[in-house]
């Protein structure tokens, strides 16, 4: 359900922005019929294809989760109160959950990612700006360019996350990762 809330959101913000899909996927990188199946909900992106569609839209990420609510100074969210991004079982291996999503023009986005099973078949990501990986749970073998690293609980990365990167879970239990993307400004 939550799913189809952000697709509304990016259709609305991108009409606002009066953008056609079109000029939406030259500013991204993706195709239109990519750009069109996630604001119809048909395709769950992740988290740095959200990125680089906020980019073109000249918004926060965020702005694909709020909710209509006065802008606060300090947000507390308790346990269990983030926002699902992303179900289980999806085809990049991994459900993120948005752990500040009421906040306004933030100037980074944090995310508790539970990486569930591996997925080495699957792309790399890159997006503007710098990326905080930080191991919760688990063990995850992390892809930055051609370089691998093998993290555990309690290991941190902090790279430029315009180098393609992505992490998979390694052993027999998801590893939970919080992870603090801070685009270009």
């Amino acid at each position: 359900m939550e799913d189809l809330q952000i697709a509304k959101k990016i259709r609305q913000i991108r009409l606002q922005n009066k953008l056609t899909l079109e000029q939406v996927a030259k500013l991204t990188g993706f195709t239109k019929s990519y750009l069109s199946m996630v604001e119809s909900g048909k395709k769950s992106p992740p988290i740095a294809t959200l990125s680089k569609i906020a980019s073109a839209l000249n918004v926060d990420i965020a702005a694909f989760f709020e909710h209509k609510k006065p802008e606060d100074q300090i947000i507390l969210v308790r346990k269990g109160e983030g926002k699902k991004v992303v179900r289980d079982g999806n085809v990049f291996g991994y459900r993120y959950e948005s752990i500040a999503p009421t906040k306004r023009h933030k100037k980074m986005e944090p995310f508790i990612v539970t990486h569930i099973y591996q997925t080495k078949k699957l792309g790399r990501f890159d997006h503007e700006g710098e990326e905080l990986f930080y191991v919760l749970e688990g063990s995850i073998k992390f892809y930055y360019g051609d370089k691998e690293y093998l993290l555990k609980e309690g290991d941190c990365l902090y790279f430029d996350s315009n180098i393609p990167h992505r992490g998979e879970s390694v052993g027999k239990k998801p590893a939970k990762v919080l992870v603090v993307i801070c685009p270009s400004l």
